[in-house]
């Protein structure tokens, strides 16, 4: 990532073990970022987020960046990312010992848009994982970009993030997209990376109105 425009910080945590709490500064956003393997955390953390966007949800229109990493020597998913506003969740699947029930509810259900970039075997690497997580509403961006702009389907998320948000120069650099996604101590840039990723598709989703979007 380039660090003019981004940057993060690890905050405090009484039990790093249990959870890791990280501060990533986006141009002008400030993301709250949790990580974790503990299904009680994921809950609590979905129970905030919901809370805070529940008129989102009362009126069908809850939209979700949604993410998944995993290791170029697997086909499952290692970790799933979620982000609600500037708030993100790091769920480390790999190392978790269950899916909580009230997360299985709510990437099952079909009122609540999931979105992403590039994402057409985040699916499939979601039911392969452990876990075997369903997530039938899932969009790629870049349909609902091409169907009401008119863009390349080919476009990259760095062009959407610049022509769509006004975020010029975002990067995702390889070597951490290909980097250890199994580890238990996820280090700063890979925090950095999943929570842009999950951030960007959540912005993008909301500015263009993906909760109508009819593929």
């Amino acid at each position: 990532m380039n660090d003019e425009y981004i940057s993060t910080r690890t905050l405090y945590s009484p039990k790093p073990h249990r959870v890791r709490k990280f501060r990533v500064s986006f141009f002008d956003y400030t993301i709250d970022v949790t990580v974790t393997s503990t299904p009680s955390v994921v809950r609590r953390w979905l129970q905030k987020a919901l809370y805070r966007f529940r008129h989102n949800v009362r009126r069908c229109r809850l939209v979700v960046g949604l993410g998944v990493q995993w290791n170029p020597s697997s086909n499952s998913a290692a970790t799933l990312q979620l982000c609600m506003g500037q708030l993100c969740l790091v769920f480390q699947l790999f190392h978790a010992p269950r899916v909580p029930l009230s997360l299985r509810r709510f990437l099952a259900d079909p009122d609540n848009t999931f979105v992403g970039v590039w994402n057409n075997n985040d699916q499939d690497m979601l039911r392969r994982s452990e876990h075997i997580l369903d997530v039938p509403s899932l969009v790629d961006i870049r349909y609902v970009a091409e169907g009401k702009k008119g863009w390349s389907r080919q476009v990259s998320m760095e062009t959407l993030a610049a022509d769509l948000l006004g975020f010029e120069d975002v990067m995702k650099p390889e070597l951490i997209g290909r980097s250890d996604w199994k580890a238990y101590w996820l280090d700063e840039d890979q925090v950095q990376y999943a929570a842009v990723d999950a951030f960007l598709s959540f912005r993008m989703g909301k500015a263009l109105h993906v909760w109508n979007w009819n593929s």
